[in-house]
């Protein structure tokens, strides 16, 4: 029976013919014979993973066109083919904006828009809010029409519509003096949007950490434990002289000794609580515990210690034993799995591009190969994971890859500027990253996000999002 199999490579689409009893080195010496690139330089992206040459064609999804990446051998006779390029199609590459839209600050708004940027950039927030439909709250119908205009990525946007039924929403942020609307916590800001929309569309589940707390009194070993569960939004990351990483501010915060009534002794006694982690959802908000009160001043003051932080965030040593051997094995997986995927983005970023293609045409062949690795890179994934990696709102791994920080400037939370830093997804690369200074909008590399991590009252990293590694 004969099987018929469309390829996809440097912008054109070939047609292949073979028989359903072929293997993958038959397939291989076809696409051979219809582009030039020799087997051992083909990288075929198609769901299922690598194509063997002992790997039988039945067995391979043809419902879609597969791509196909390599370097043709120059030796083999080919086609001269010249191409004009015309000047509209050079002015149509040139005026292509892929640049994220910046948000106007309308008066000590930067730590909204701080807030608003990192929420756009968390996808099932963004898809919730342009989801809805004919509903009644004044706060996500204003977010949808600000989300739909920064999805067309226009230069800038006014949020004033937001901002007005964000203050009606939540008065504590209209709070003004003799200069005008005060300077607002972003973390503060972050949280209740954040809290709304989970609300609203019953996200809980996609931020959802679960703690197992064990309470045991020092005094009385011979006391049973307590053993109690709690749900959490966000891990926090405590501060002091002795904190140098985010692991350890973290670890911190999971142990704490507490006073309260022990029966056993009949009076006060003092109690060690340790805390694991029995669920990690699939997206993970860190809060640096930067501000504190001040008595003398009355002011939120800053620690301005510096904490660094990764980019991947790996949680294996804090999770319960009932879960931490599952994730530390998907974890392995996953590592291998990348691995993988980093050669075949190699590959593709040393490909030149075909002259005989139009600009347009180029950047439409690069979109196509990149979302193709994607695929592919998804597709390897589902195939080790025991969940559906679409639908899930949890992390399979212990790992998380960090996407958006919030930043701060200054020395207390009243004062200074909020920033935001999202990493760019739109390509492979894995360094760039958009910085949002309100409206102004830049793009930056990964140094420049390392340098986030505070020691004095410049760019201090306040807030960090990140999304479990493999999902999207």
């Amino acid at each position: 029976m004969t099987v018929k199999i469309t390829i996809k490579n440097a912008g054109k689409t070939h047609e292949i013919e073979l028989q359903d009893d072929d293997v993958g080195k038959a397939l291989k010496l076809a696409i051979q014979k219809k582009t030039l690139i020799p087997p051992e330089r083909q990288k075929i992206l198609i769901k299922g993973g690598k194509v063997n040459d002992d790997t039988p064609v039945s067995k391979l999804d043809l419902s879609k066109p597969i791509m196909v990446l390599g370097t043709p051998d120059k030796e083999l006779p080919q086609k001269p083919v010249e191409k004009v390029v015309f000047l509209e199609d050079l002015k149509q590459v040139m005026s292509t904006n892929n640049e994220p839209t910046g948000l106007t600050n309308l008066g000590n708004t930067c730590y909204l828009n701080s807030s608003l940027q990192a929420l756009f950039n968390i996808a099932d927030v963004k898809k919730a809010v342009k989801s809805y439909q004919g509903g009644s709250n004044a706060l996500i119908n204003s977010m949808k029409e600000l989300f739909n205009r920064m999805e067309k990525k226009e230069q800038r946007i006014s949020p004033q519509l937001f901002l007005i039924m964000f203050r009606q929403l939540f008065p504590q942020f209209a709070e003004r003096d003799t200069m005008g609307y005060k300077q607002q916590d972003a973390e503060e800001a972050f949280s209740q949007i954040l809290s709304e929309l989970r609300r609203e569309f019953g996200l809980d589940d996609d931020f959802k950490i679960t703690f197992k707390n064990i309470t045991k009194c020092t005094a009385a070993t011979q006391e049973e434990e307590i053993v109690t569960f709690e749900d959490a939004y966000k891990l926090n990351c405590h501060i002091d002289i002795k904190i140098n990483f985010l692991r350890d501010g973290i670890l911190m915060g999971l142990r704490e000794t507490i006073e309260r009534h022990s029966d056993t002794l009949g009076q006060n006694a003092e109690y060690e609580v340790s805390r694991t982690i029995t669920r990690l959802p699939k997206y993970l908000t860190v809060h640096f515990v930067r501000f504190f009160w001040k008595r003398e001043t009355s002011t939120k003051s800053k620690i301005l210690r510096k904490v660094q932080f990764p980019f991947e965030l790996d949680l294996a040593e804090m999770l319960d034993p009932s879960i931490k051997q599952e994730k530390i094995e998907m974890r392995d997986k996953f590592r291998k799995v990348s691995k993988d995927n980093e050669e075949v983005v190699r590959d593709f970023k040393k490909q030149k591009r075909d002259p005989a293609l139009t600009p347009m045409e180029q950047m439409e062949e690069e979109k196509l190969k990149i979302e193709s690795i994607k695929t592919k890179f998804r597709d390897d994934i589902q195939s080790i994971s025991k969940v559906d990696i679409d639908s899930t709102t949890e992390n399979p791994s212990s790992v998380y890859e960090l996407q958006a920080v919030i930043t701060h400037q200054g020395s207390t939370a009243e004062s200074g500027h909020y920033q935001a830093f999202v990493k760019d997804n739109e390509g492979l690369e894995d360094d760039l990253w958009w910085k949002f200074n309100d409206d102004k909008v830049s793009k930056v590399s990964q140094d420049k996000i390392e340098q986030l991590a505070g020691g004095g009252e410049s760019d201090s990293a306040l807030i960090l999002i990140y999304r479990a590694a493999g999902l999207e």
